[in-house]
């Protein structure tokens, strides 16, 4: 079946919250959505969660911009409350945009996907995958290429001596008051919060808090 695009909504009924997202594929493709906040509830009660279809097309770059006018109808402090949305903005995957593709390893993915998307493309393509050579996959090359290589690049490991000196070198030294800021900043990033209790902790602790929380 050949994938398209489409802007779908997901409503939790247990706590009445939503999510709107866009995905390029099929809708029986198994995709459920890139908010690791509802797919970890949508884990735990898949029972509770139904998806409707909002808006189907066959261009990938308007399906961005269709996913954005969806979102943008979810008043701000709707976001984390009655949304599983974060933001009012759509994924902004590089993609979607080619104007604004930075590097040339950006541009020849794109221009990869987009052939690929030619059915004489595609075929010739996989008819090459039947010729080429896969002595790789060899369960007896594999094992020689492994004994030849053992030793090898293993890096270079501290004496013990050196470790010592480091050790001295970084006891008793102070870090700045710019690099306690930093870290500071950064221990508070990513947090996610609980919306049955509404702590807030980092993405570990998240995963195992919402399995005894009744997320």
């Amino acid at each position: 079946m050949n994938k398209y695009g489409f802007v779908y909504i997901w409503r939790d009924r247990k706590h009445a919250r939503y999510y709107i997202g866009s995905h390029w594929g099929t809708e029986d493709d198994g995709y459920v959505c890139s908010s690791f906040w509802m797919k970890q509830a949508y884990k735990l009660r898949p029972e509770d969660f139904r998806r409707r279809i909002l808006f189907r097309i066959d261009d990938r770059i308007l399906l961005r911009q269709k996913e954005e006018e969806w979102l943008r109808l979810i008043k701000p402090e709707e976001l984390k409350e009655r949304y599983y949305n974060l933001s009012l903005g759509g994924t902004g995957h590089w993609a979607s945009y080619p104007d604004k593709i930075n590097n040339i390893g950006e541009k020849i993915s794109y221009t990869t996907k987009q052939a690929m998307q030619r059915k004489d493309v595609r075929a010739k393509y996989l008819e090459g995958l039947k010729t080429r050579d896969n002595k790789s996959s060899d369960p007896e090359v594999r094992r020689k290429r492994s004994t030849s290589m053992m030793g090898k690049n293993k890096g270079n490991k501290h004496s013990e001596e050196f470790k010592r000196k480091m050790s001295e070198f970084r006891r008793g030294k102070k870090m700045s008051e710019e690099t306690k800021r930093k870290i500071r900043i950064s221990s508070l990033r990513k947090l996610y919060e609980c919306s049955n209790c509404n702590r807030k902790m980092n993405r570990g602790n998240f995963v195992k808090h919402i399995k005894v929380c009744g997320v």
